[in-house]
């Protein structure tokens, strides 16, 4: 991995175990920043760059990444969890603030997020400043589909899926399918997994297991009074 250093007293830690590819770089222009890449961890197409001061991005151990890293105001920090992967995400940071990600997350293309607006918006009689910047948090195994965008502020809890295209602009509860601009829960009791699942073969199982059940042994469609019309594979 390429890594250059235009400032002073920053620490680059990089597992003998990772790896990059795609040209992926690390670009430090400020002060006492550090990066940590994890064990194991693939950095593919992407770009590391630290434009600010006293700041961290910290990658834990069997990660695969493609995107952007940017931190671009001091006391900044971006922490991604162990087994998170990307596709194409950017991340970055216009002021003080966090983005935490945490592990065996899966974020598809074309996602997004910043804890700023970039630019101020101002109340005109007082002056003050109406959008302040806010942290980003993201749990455990959180799926963002194609084209999310993940809003200042924005707090996903565990086991949350994000649907294409959607917007989240404020709190996510864990277990959820949320979808929309700005995103809304649809569906709650939810998880996902990142294999393709048989359907037909999961509805064969459950069939397996009542029948072998302590309720009744005997197939669930007779249990209930109707039909048995479990086809066996």
């Amino acid at each position: 991995m390429s890594v250059t250093d235009y400032g002073h007293n920053n620490q680059v830690d990089i597992s003998r175990t990772s790896a990059c590819s795609g040209g992926a770089c690390i670009t430090i222009y400020g002060n006492n920043n550090h990066v940590v890449i994890g064990e194991e961890t693939v950095i593919s197409a992407g770009l590391i760059e630290m434009r600010n001061h006293d700041s961290v991005i910290r990658i834990g151990a069997n990660c695969s990444l493609a995107g952007s890293l940017r931190c671009r105001a001091r006391n900044t920090s971006i922490r991604i969890g162990d087994r998170t992967t990307t596709m194409m995400a950017h991340l970055s940071l216009h002021e003080a603030g966090t983005i935490t990600i945490g592990e065996d997350c899966m974020f598809s293309g074309d996602i997004m997020m910043d804890v700023s607006d970039m630019h101020s918006i101002l109340d005109t009689e007082t002056g003050a400043r109406l959008n302040p910047a806010l942290d980003i948090e993201i749990g455990d195994h959180v799926w963002l589909a194609q084209g999310v965008r993940i809003m200042k502020g924005a707090l996903i809890g565990q086991h949350s899926v994000i649907g294409s295209r959607s917007m989240v602009m404020g709190a996510i509860p864990a277990h959820s399918l949320a979808v929309g601009v700005p995103a809304r829960v649809v569906r709650s009791g939810i998880t996902w997994d990142r294999r393709r699942l048989n359907t037909e073969k999961a509805h064969e199982d459950e069939t397996t297991e009542a029948f072998h059940s302590p309720l009744g042994g005997m197939p669930a469609g007779e249990k209930s009074g109707g039909p048995n019309t479990t086809t066996e594979q």
